[in-house]
Formats: structure tokens, C-alpha cells, sequence
């Protein structure tokens, strides 16, 4: 915005989902609610939220249309997410289906995959099981002839799907062993690796009678050790060895192998849980009613008896809601779906005209997109927006077209989608509409109950906010990238065939100062309305201000985890105190200045134009860290332009042409007009991430450097960087001055420099250069005087023959820059000598001829006016 553009930031709140509902049933008195009762404490609750948030949000500085954000429960949104719900249908990327989904038993919804994390420490029951064999081939009977019972072993850490299984998976390519037992004449079959670990859990010595392949096992039949039924092993490529036993229980309704490789063969998909994720009837009268997660497994264990080879704890990665923080389960159930499949090349394709900041980011979109097999957008709650469509009575196919929806449309934008709740069948789903396209009655559908996933919710954010306009920027953190970064792209590349954003900036996570992630429970959290304000004991919780949190999250930057605490604000607090005593010295001397006109730049002195020269390659470079987000590059390089060009050099030497000279003389004003475009770049440099300090330093600007009738600074534009302060010839005469300064400073080391006169002898190509500082002999009020800050400073080109015994006198050599680009190495002697003037009461320097008066530039200086 400083730079001229026009920048549109429309605040947003994703107001649907599953934490917002979930707080409306918080209390058990609440569980009986109709959905409408629970829209309404949802949407209360989602207000009051939003309300919180956006006061904090510009308490922290953050410009945007407050008065016109956008919610996902407005009504006009809704109606455009319902148009991307019904192109995208209507293009065939959506579609219904019995399928696998990830299914949280806690939520009692299905969830997507970017709704899930993994938690690498989740136990589970595991337990071996002996599936007995009822039916084999010829090869497997002629090593078995004698045998009791021939049984295969199988392994798994979700007892409760047992009911379930429909198949034993085998690898065709996998070795297999047939153990007998000596003792009972049992024999079990399981994969050669797991032979020892057989052994072990049967408790009982165990001799290899025989090795098969895997493709004799097609057409082995086994019998259910629940059921009794009698079921098939089938050859299935998931089917790896040295994992489990090489037999893979398969339960079509519980796993996303186990139900492609039944779709496949046709066999029909059976599950025996509800919603609740209890057994059902189909399940039987000794299982009907328990829970998974609570007391159907171990039923399911102790149904097993003797089928029952061994019961131990298992300890690896597993699924959990990222919600409620409780495990998931699979489970089969018919849900719309994205056709991720379908949509993938084409979003690939796309992502390539999009920047990405990191860059090296940009492989984990790619990566989680790729993976991505399909987008579960169905959910069974009530605080969302409803999927339109209606079921047959009788042939439950669904009814979706677009004269359906657009009346749909029509009733939320006028109602919002309560409507969907609040209105009857035939108010929803009129029976003229239906009439007028062949369609029956109103009486012969009944009302779909599934809300939208809220990343469908937030992915059409494009749709409802941008219209036809291609966003710029998108800004989230990294979790995102499965998240609403992608949820944007797939809908916006299905409807407008782009990618919704130009470029994504994506941030990291906020750790505690340990390192640990922030969590109520531990109690680490940082709040950041204490960080501003304080909390209540001061001492342990100080007021830092908006602007320090604002440094700390420039500093942070885009880095995948960032720290904060006390000790971390203490720092950044004393960074911008730092920072602030070199804009409060700039802001000082400028407002002294009356002369509202800056100086010609071909008037200012050589160390005014230097200072320029390094303004203009601060300035360069904060404009491209900007463009590429590097704001913690840009406080660094900020940092060390005013603590080396600043506070260390340019501040020590003009304090005497400042303080001391002419009000009105040239080289004051000189200085001054280089202070003003150091603190001008520095303030505006500044301002998108110190936005309360620029605010006010800008509003302390002299009159004559503000412009009339703009109250902010962020109106007033961005600097502006002259071509003729890209000034390398300065560099040039300065690098050897350099040189010699710091030479003069290890010599006198920590002995006031203003005490010494110097003389400076060396040959005619560097006395040449310096002389451009210099024009007199001898002079205690030159540039060059100025920079080595000493009482006088003397240069000569001539041999010097003799050299008094009272001086000190050293040698140097230092490089020049000549017109071809190369350096040339010179020699020079800098000669030391006390000075034999006195200290002048007002300068403050040894410039004067007695103790008794000021030095002639000072006398000069209070005769000044004096008349008047």
C-alpha cells in the first residue's frame, strides 16, 4: 500500500465445523437439541469469537475491511459455495459411493484425510488368531495328510473388525511355511520370517513340515471363527512379507486395500456398525450394542476363545480426529466424494504458474496433493451448510440438478441455510418443480442429512470473496498445504480451470520457549493480548506493545517453528529500544532545521553523500526482501545500517556540524537534509512491521516534512531512491579514508582523537583523493577533519626530512581505486601530535587559542544575529 497499490484485504471467519458444534453440546443437558437449537448456540458462539478476534486483530496493527469481512454462514456465501457445489457436480468431479472412510467415533462424522494426525505412541490390542482351513488344494493335502487340524495364523490390532472379515489376503510371491505341532498334530501356516515368533506365542515346539509358494494357497477355504461361514483366501499385492504373519485378515468394510481388492472380485461389502460405531443386529445378539473404543473389542477377544493364539500391546503410529484428539477408525459408508483423481493433473499443472514463499516449500503441496486419493465432503452434522439433495423413498437414488439447487439458492439467500431445517419437504422441494420435470412428488423424496466438509466450506472462499479477480496472495502455515491451500485449488480448478491465488506465504508453528508445542493443558500458552497489554503481575508478564509481538513475528518470519517467551520478547524489546534512539537522534536534529527546502545533492559533503550511497543499498534491498517476504533479512540489514553507518559512525562525526555550527550555514543544513532521507527510508522501511512507531514518529515529523491534509503515514507513499545517491565514485574516495580512520583509531586506541593533531603524508595519487575532503593545508573544520575527529587535520605530499622527537609517527598502506577498476596499494605516514590549542567551553573540541575564549568558529557562531 506505501508503494501505491491497491490492496484489497477482506478479512474472513471460517464459522462452520465441528469444534463450534461440539461446544453447543458441551453440557449433557444439551444433548437432546434439535438441530436448529444447535445452529443457533453455534452460531452465538462463532459471533462472539469473531468479535474477540477482530478487536485483536486491529489492536495488533492489522489493516483490512473490518467493516465488511466475510463469514462462511453468511447467506450470500453459502449461495456461492452451493454454485461450485453444483458446477463441480455437474462436471462429474462429484460424486456418491460406499466407500472406506476415515470415521471419528468421538465426532461421529466422517472426516477427510487433512483432518487427521498421527500419533506415534497410540497402543493397541494386538492379537493372533487361528482361522481353521476347511478346504485346500492337493499339493498343501499331501503335507498335511496326518494332521488334526490345519489352521492359518493371522494378525491384527483392530479385534473389533474380526466380525467383518470377509477374505484372508495371501502374496502370490511370498514364501510359506507349514508348522506342525507334535503334541496335538495341529498345523499352521504363516509367512517364513514369522516362523520364530509362531514358536514363541504358541508356547510349544513346532517343526516345519513343508514350504509352498503362495499361488498354492488360490482356492484355499477357511471357516470364520465367529460366523462359521466359509470364506475364500484370495491373492492381494498389498500383501507384503516380513510383516505380521503374511496373512492378511481382510475386512472390506474396515480398510481401503481390503475393500478395492472386494470391489474388484464383486464381493458384496458387509459392515455391522452404525453411526456410533456400535454393532449392529448383523453383527449378533453378543455383540449388538457394544462400541468400538470401549468394550467391543474385548468382547470380540473373548467370543474368540480358543481361536485365540496370543493377546499382546502394540505400539505404533495410528490416526487420530485432530479435534478431539481421540483415535479414528475405517469404516464403510456411503458419502459424497471429490474425484481427486480426476481433478490432480490438471492442479498440478497449475501449481506451476504459482509462486510459493518458502520456495523450498513448494514440494510439499505438490507432495500432498499428489498423495491425496480421494476428498471425503460429507459430514453427519448439523453447523454447516447442507449438501442439496433428496432421496428417493424406494430407490434411494439421490436427486441433485441444477433447477433443484437453484431453487435451493434462491431460499438461502433470502433465509440462510436454517431453511433447510426450519422449512418442510415440499417448501424445499416443490411439487410443481418436480411436475414441470417429470420428477413425481415432493411425498416421494425425503431430505438429505449431510452437511459440507468445512474445507469445502473455506475452499470456495474464492468463489465468495475474489468473484472473476485471481488473489495475489494466500497466507497460512504449513499444515495447510493438505488443507485450505488445496481445498482452494481442486474447487477453483474444477469451476474456473486456475489456480484461485498467485502466490501462497506460508508460515510455521509458535512453540514455548523450550521448544515444546503451546497446549492449554500444560499451561505454555502465550497469550498475545498479555504479550501487548500485560497481565496481571507485571513483573513476571510486562506490556511489550503491538509492535514488539509484531518484531517478534518478523523475526520468526517463515521458519517452520518459532519460539516465544519472556526471555525472547525481553530481546526483541531491547532491539527496538536500540532502533529507537537512532530514530529519536534523527527525528531531533531535523526538527531543528528551518529551512523547509532540502540541499542539492552536489552541495552536500562526501560523508553526506556516502551515508546516501549506503541509504540507496538499504533501500534497494528492502524493497525486494518485501517482494519475497524476507522480513527477518530486512530487520537484520536494518539493524546493521543503523548500528555501523548510524549509531557508529555518521551520528559520532555531524554532532559538531550539527550542534555546534551555523544554524543556517550550508553544512548543517547539509547533514540535516541527509538525516531527514535516512529517517524517511528508515521509517518507511519500517512501517509494515512497526506500524504504531512509524504512525507516531511520522506525526513528529517537522510540518515542513509532512504532507498537509494526510493523516497517516501509510498514505503518503513509499521513498523514493535518486539514481544520483548510487553514487560508486564516493565509495571509492572513501574506502582509503576509511582505511586510514580505523588505522588512526588502533594507534590512539582509547585515547580521546580530538586531543591529537594529524599529519597525513603520502604520495600524490592518495593525497590526491584526500584532498577531495580537504582543500587546505591544514583545517579543523573539514570533511576530512570531520570523519577522523581530531583537533586539526594536516596533509602533505612532501618528503617529510625531519621528524620531531614529540610526535608519533606510524606507517600505513591502504589500497586506491583506480578509473580501470583495479586497486592500487599506497603507502602513507600518519604523524601524531598533541595539540597545542585548547579546549573551547562551547564545542567542546581543542580548537581554541586560549583558555579564556571560544574558538573562532564558535565566536563566529554567537556573533551571529547578534545585531538583531
Amino acid at each position: 500500500m506505501l508503494r501505491g497499490s491497491c490492496v484489497h484485504y477482506v478479512p474472513g471467519w471460517d464459522c462452520h465445523g465441528l469444534p463450534i458444534e461440539l461446544k453447543a453440546l458441551k453440557n449433557k443437558s444439551q444433548q437432546n437439541l434439535s438441530p436448529l437449537q444447535i445452529r443457533d448456540i453455534a452460531k452465538q458462539f462463532a459471533d462472539g469469537a469473531v468479535q474477540t478476534q477482530m478487536y485483536s486483530f486491529k489492536q495488533w496493527g492489522v489493516i483490512g475491511d473490518w467493516d465488511n469481512p466475510y463469514f462462511t454462514y453468511n447467506p450470500q456465501y453459502e449461495v456461492e459455495q452451493l454454485e461450485v457445489f453444483l458446477q463441480m457436480y455437474e462436471k462429474g468431479y462429484i460424486y456418491q459411493d460406499l466407500m472406506p472412510v476415515f470415521w471419528s467415533p468421538s465426532s461421529r462424522t466422517a472426516l477427510a484425510e487433512s483432518e487427521l494426525e498421527y500419533k506415534a505412541d497410540h497402543v493397541s490390542t494386538s492379537i493372533y488368531v487361528k482361522f481353521p482351513i476347511t478346504d485346500t488344494s492337493s499339493q498343501i493335502k499331501n503335507l498335511i495328510e496326518n494332521s488334526h487340524q490345519f489352521h492359518a495364523v493371522i494378525w491384527t490390532t483392530t479385534p473389533w473388525t474380526i466380525p467383518a472379515n470377509q477374505a484372508v489376503c495371501y502374496g502370490e510371491d511370498i514364501s510359506y511355511v507349514l508348522m506342525e505341532d507334535e503334541s496335538s498334530r495341529d498345523v499352521f501356516i504363516c509367512e517364513e520370517s514369522f516362523t520364530e515368533k509362531l514358536t514363541n506365542i504358541v508356547g510349544k515346539p513346532l517343526i516345519c513340515i513343508g514350504t509352498i509358494s503362495g499361488a498354492a494357497l488360490q482356492g484355499v477355504i477357511y471357516r470364520h471363527p465367529l460366523t462359521n461361514e466359509s470364506l475364500p483366501f484370495l491373492p492381494g499385492s498389498h500383501v507384503t512379507s516380513n510383516k505380521g504373519t503374511g496373512l492378511v485378515h481382510t475386512a472390506p468394510a474396515h480398510g481401503h486395500d481390503d475393500f478395492h481388492l472386494a470391489k474388484s472380485l464383486g464381493i458384496q461389502i458387509k459392515s455391522a456398525l452404525d453411526d456410533n460405531c456400535c454393532y449392529t443386529e448383523e453383527a449378533g445378539p453378543l455383540l449388538q450394542g457394544k462400541t468400538v473404543g470401549k468394550n467391543a473389542g474385548e468382547a470380540v477377544i473373548d467370543l474368540l476363545g480358543a481361536s485365540l493364539i496370543h493377546k499382546e500391546d502394540f505400539v505404533h503410529s495410528y490416526p487420530y480426529d485432530w479435534r478431539t484428539k481421540k483415535p479414528v477408525i475405517i469404516r464403510a459408508s456411503r458419502q459424497w466424494f471429490i474425484d481427486t483423481q480426476a481433478l490432480k493433473p490438471r492442479a498440478l499443472e497449475c501449481l506451476n504458474d504459482v509462486t510459493v514463499y518458502p520456495s523450498n516449500l513448494k514440494h510439499l503441496m505438490e507432495k500432498q496433493l499428489d498423495s491425496r486419493t480421494y476428498w471425503c465432503i460429507s459430514r453427519q452434522r448439523v453447523w454447516g451448510l447442507p449438501i442439496p439433495v433428496f432421496y428417493h423413498k424406494h430407490t434411494l437414488k439421490p436427486l441433485i440438478n441444477r433447477v433443484i439447487v437453484e431453487h435451493i439458492k434462491e431460499l438461502v439467500g433470502k433465509h440462510g441455510s436454517d431453511c433447510w431445517w426450519s422449512m418442510s419437504n415440499k417448501e424445499l422441494l416443490p411439487d410443481e418443480l418436480l411436475k414441470q420435470n417429470g420428477l413425481g412428488a415432493s411425498d416421494d423424496y425425503t431430505k438429505g442429512e449431510d452437511i459440507l466438509d468445512i474445507w469445502f466450506d473455506s475452499g470456495a472462499s474464492w468463489a465468495a470473496v475474489l468473484g472473476d479477480k485471481q488473489a495475489d496472495v494466500y497466507m497460512e502455515g504449513t499444515d495447510q498445504f493438505r488443507g485450505w491451500f488445496q481445498s482452494s485449488l481442486l474447487t477453483s480448478v474444477a469451476v474456473k480451470d486456475r489456480a484461485p491465488y498467485k502466490s501462497l506465504v506460508v508460515h510455521g508453528f509458535t512453540m514455548d520457549e523450550d521448544g515444546k508445542k503451546m497446549s492449554k493443558s500444560i499451561g505454555n500458552v502465550v497469550d498475545p493480548d498479555v504479550v501487548i497489554n500485560g497481565g496481571k503481575n507485571k513483573e513476571k508478564e510486562p506490556a511489550y506493545g503491538a509492535d514488539v509481538l509484531r518484531w517478534w513475528a518478523a523475526v520468526a518470519n517463515l521458519q517452520t517453528h518459532s519460539t516465544i517467551g519472556k526471555s525472547k520478547l525481553d530481546q526483541m524489546l531491547g532491539e527496538i529500544y536500540e532502533l529507537r534512539k537512532s530514530l529519536r537522534f534523527l527525528l531531533g536534529n531535523i526538527s531543528t532545521g528551518s529551512s523547509p527546502e532540502p540541499v542539492d545533492y552536489n552541495l552536500l559533503w562526501p560523508q553526506d553523500k556516502y551515508m546516501l550511497y549506503q541509504l540507496y543499498k538499504l533501500g534497494t534491498q528492502v524493497v525486494k526482501f518485501y517482494e519475497n517476504y524476507e522480513y527477518v533479512k530486512l530487520l537484520h540489514a536494518v539493524d546493521i545500517f543503523c548500528k555501523e553507518e548510524v549509531s557508529k559512525f555518521y551520528s559520532v562525526i555531524v554532532k559538531d556540524r550539527c550542534y555546534c555550527g551555523e544554524k543556517e550555514s550550508l553544512p548543517r543544513q547539509a547533514s540535516l537534509t541527509t538525516q531527514y532521507y535516512i529517517l524517511d527510508v528508515l521509517t518507511r522501511s519500517l512501517a509494515p512491521i512497526l506500524p504504531h512507531i512509524t504512525e507516531d514518529l511520522y506525526y513528529h515529523y517537522p510540518p515542513s516534512r509532512r504532507k498537509k491534509d494526510v493523516d497517516s503515514l501509510f498514505k503518503t507513499g513509499w521513498y523514493s531512491l535518486p539514481e544520483e545517491w548510487n553514487n560508486l565514485d564516493i565509495v571509492h574516495t572513501f574506502e582509503p579514508v576509511m582505511d586510514i580512520r580505523d588505522h588512526l583509531q588502533d594507534v590512539i586506541q582509547s585515547e580521546p582523537s580530538i586531543e591529537f593533531d594529524v599529519l597525513i603524508y603520502t604520495s600524490s595519487l592518495l593525497y590526491n583523493k584526500l584532498k577531495e575532503l580537504q582543500k587546505d593545508h591544514t583545517s579543523s573544520e573539514s570533511a576530512l577533519c570531520e570523519i577522523f575527529q581530531t583537533a586539526s587535520t594536516t596533509l602533505t605530499d612532501e618528503a617529510l626530512t625531519v621528524i620531531p622527537d614529540d610526535v608519533q609517527a606510524v606507517n600505513g598502506i591502504c589500497n586506491v581505486h583506480m578509473k580501470d577498476g583495479f586497486k592500487h596499494p599506497e603507502k602513507y605516514v600518519i604523524i601524531l601530535k598533541d595539540t597545542d590549542c585548547f579546549l573551547c567551553e562551547r564545542c567542546r573540541r581543542f580548537t581554541a587559542e586560549s583558555a579564556d575564549s571560544p574558538c573562532h568558529r564558535c565566536m563566529d557562531v554567537l556573533a551571529t544575529g547578534w545585531e538583531n
